[in-house]
């Protein structure tokens, strides 16, 4: 999970047979090669590790697009933050760190993909949609195994047709977030309860 996995834990995952997975988010490109270099120098022969990336199309929107029941949960949200970061620390919440832009997102996803190619990563997951062609390509090359999340049968059956190798099922129990990427109100139906496993 992204800011909670380490290379540490990564690789203990994956030495105990844990498909492990490195979170990469926002990483720039030479932070996530000394992460992937760390886990691997501790992967015995045989271990599966792999990166997850953040697809941009998919999770960026442009704040001035949203509707306004969109625009009060965010609101919602932030002062709820802001609440909890009080009382368990006592301090306000500082300013928000500026927000990349679409073009600055995808510059880092390219980076990103730079990385898995320098690192021989072969395991390779998206979430937020998936990749373009010519990233997906450049992947597929290099012989990694991609696998698209998807939290409806929508969006499952739209990644089969981009060509994902694999379909991780993503429902509420991930944590109380889903990373939905084509119909963010299509949350009533857990994908698990309709995909037979």
């Amino acid at each position: 999970m992204l800011a909670h996995t380490t290379p540490r834990l990564c690789a203990a995952a994956a030495n105990a047979g844990v498909v492990a997975f490195e979170g990469a988010g926002q990483l720039g490109k030479d932070v996530l090669v000394s992460r992937i270099r760390e886990t691997q120098a501790m992967l015995n022969a045989g271990a599966v590790f792999g990166v997850n990336l953040f697809v941009p199309s998919g999770f960026y929107t442009d704040p001035s697009s949203w509707t306004e029941p969109q625009a009060a949960a965010v609101e919602v949200a932030r002062e709820r933050y802001e609440g909890y970061l009080r009382e368990l620390s006592g301090e306000a919440a500082g300013t928000a760190a500026p927000s990349l832009s679409r073009e600055e997102h995808q510059a880092v996803f390219s980076g990103q993909v730079d990385a898995l190619l320098e690192t021989g990563v072969k395991l390779v997951s998206f979430h937020f949609g998936w990749p373009d062609a010519a990233e997906a390509g450049r992947l597929r090359e290099a012989g990694a195994t991609l696998q698209g999340c998807a939290t409806t049968v929508e969006e499952a059956r739209w990644l089969v047709d981009q060509g994902a190798d694999a379909i991780i099922a993503q429902g509420a129990e991930a944590g109380g977030h889903r990373g939905t990427f084509i119909d963010a109100q299509d949350y009533r139906r857990a994908l698990v309860e309709v995909v037979p496993l």
